[in-house]
């Protein structure tokens, strides 16, 4: 564990339940394919949907260096956490492998891409009037991360390292 962080663990779940660990990840997966939909439309050069190609390739990128740079040197390192993360990371990343400072710009992933993406997609239905399965998709997007919010702040809440991870939702908070 990273020597920045052995100090401030908290009291915490040693491990989460699988049902828990898979539910949060299939939430976090339609959040970015609903991105990609939103999107595929808007730039399409040769045919090609390429904002939703960026996006793609950006969030498979993000995720690797965030698994490094954060979770390697996570108390859950090789441990089931709430996002099973800490798994992942140990089979593709050796322990403290990553730089927590670069961890902690890499979690701005989590706050700043949401808004863009509304902002730039309601531009777009505004202009283009698509369908309203765009429209559809769009609010279904706001709904699922307004939702983003307590359900991060519920698994973060439990974790030994909420004081102390990038991207903790959940910081300052006694387990109930």
């Amino acid at each position: 564990m990273y020597k920045c962080y052995q100090d401030n663990i908290t009291a915490g779940e040693e491990s989460f339940p699988l049902s828990q660990v898979i539910a949060e990840n299939l939430f976090y997966l339609a959040m970015w394919v609903l991105t990609g939909y939103l999107l595929w439309p808007i730039w399409t050069p040769f045919g090609l949907p390429l904002l939703t190609i960026i996006w793609a390739i950006l969030v498979v990128i993000i995720q690797v260096l965030l698994k490094k740079h954060n979770c390697s040197g996570c108390y859950y390192y090789d441990k089931g956490c709430h996002l099973g993360w800490g798994k992942i990371s140990a089979a593709m990343f050796k322990q403290d492998s990553g730089n927590p400072k670069i961890g902690v710009k890499l979690s701005f992933f989590y706050i700043l891409p949401p808004p863009l993406i509304t902002l730039t997609a309601l531009a777009f239905a505004i202009i283009k009037s698509p369908s309203w399965v765009y429209w559809f998709m769009l609010a279904l997007f706001v709904i699922l991360n307004a939702a983003s919010f307590p359900v991060r702040k519920k698994g973060c809440g439990s974790c030994a390292m909420r004081e102390v991870c990038p991207g903790s939702a959940s910081k300052n908070k006694v387990i109930s």
